[in-house]
């Protein structure tokens, strides 16, 4: 029986996020060591940039938190959600979301990033069409940019900000002095930039040193920017997968 042989894995994932994962992470037989890098604080100041929503003609949600975050704020305030509008996910995790509030998704690329959005064939003659793009604070611009390019009209609402959680000095500080963990999951490159301010600079080492699983070729390019110097990408929805075959190297290394 394959199992991750009480591997022990550092999970970044926000609080009210990590639940799911660390669960499967200990069904098949690994430890998550929890430890959010990110804090998720949802905004409310989008809601005067909001278009009649029958007046749009496509929308994109860039996250989970993104669907969170919106439906939240609409549903306080009574807002309706037309039933006709055309949905898009940037991937599974996004689309899962969307379905919990009834919302009908059209298009979901196979691999959950901006470039793969942009691949969609319902997003390549768009000129002239209002696109209404929710997502967080900051982060990649790309798919304003290309659509903007392609002559759409798009409204980005930011939804939500990202900011480094509060954090227990001592259980950090546990986790490179007793090295309580084998491997770092990753999922974004805030996440990163916020574990080397989590951490001590001259901790950076035991980071930098550390195997870590992340979910795209552009988040291990980041990665490798702050001298992490092994990186395993796995697609989002095949993680425990992914570290089931890291376990297994580790054993036969052994």
């Amino acid at each position: 029986m394959n199992t991750l042989r009480q591997l022990r894995i550092l999970n970044t994932r926000p609080k009210n996020q990590a639940g799911p994962l660390s669960q499967q992470i200990m069904d098949a037989g690994g430890v998550s060591v929890e430890c959010p890098t990110l804090e998720i604080v949802g905004l409310d100041n989008w809601l005067p940039l909001l278009p009649d929503l029958n007046t749009v003609d496509k929308i994109i949600f860039i996250s989970p938190n993104a669907v969170i975050q919106c439906f939240s704020v609409l549903n306080h305030r009574n807002i309706p959600w037309p039933e006709h509008l055309i949905v898009i996910a940037i991937g599974q995790g996004t689309a899962k979301a969307l379905a919990k509030f009834k919302v009908d998704v059209s298009e979901v690329p196979t691999i959950p990033d901006s470039e793969h959005v942009l691949a969609l064939g319902s997003l390549q003659q768009i000129k002239n069409q209002t696109v209404l793009l929710f997502k967080g604070e900051g982060g990649r611009v790309l798919i304003e940019q290309v659509l903007l390019l392609k002559g759409a009209k798009v409204i980005t609402l930011p939804v939500y900000k990202r900011s480094v959680p509060a954090f227990n000095s001592e259980f950090i500080n546990s986790l490179w002095r007793e090295d309580l963990v084998d491997i770092i999951l990753i999922t974004s490159e805030q996440s990163i930039q916020n574990l080397f301010i989590m951490f001590n600079e001259e901790n950076h080492q035991w980071i930098q040193n550390k195997p870590c699983l992340v979910i795209s070729e552009r988040l291990a390019k980041a990665a490798a920017l702050f001298g992490i110097k092994q990186t395993i990408i796995s697609h989002p929805d095949t993680m425990i997968t992914t570290l089931l075959d890291f376990s297994k190297g580790l054993n036969h290394g052994q």
